[in-house]
């Protein structure tokens, strides 16, 4: 997902404006790979501004189908 969906624009666009992107390659961190219980990669988490998770999205996702994830977020 990084070379396709997370370069689109329009992807690019949505993320900064409504979110604070954060990546991080899950086998340097498998701290929290653990902690957050993910079992697939790619996964994408959101979390609310006091850090509870509110939304998860596993597999790869077109740009598309990427954007309309977000777009059920409030």
């Amino acid at each position: 997902m990084v070379r396709e969906t997370h370069q689109d624009p329009a992807v690019i666009k949505a993320l900064n404006e409504r979110f604070i992107p954060v990546r991080l390659e899950g086998r340097s961190h498998m701290d929290l790979v653990q902690k957050l219980e993910v079992r697939g990669a790619p996964t994408t988490l959101l979390f609310s501004p006091d850090g509870q998770e509110t939304h998860r999205f596993v597999g790869f996702m077109a740009p598309q189908e990427y954007l309309q994830e977000l777009e059920k977020v409030n």
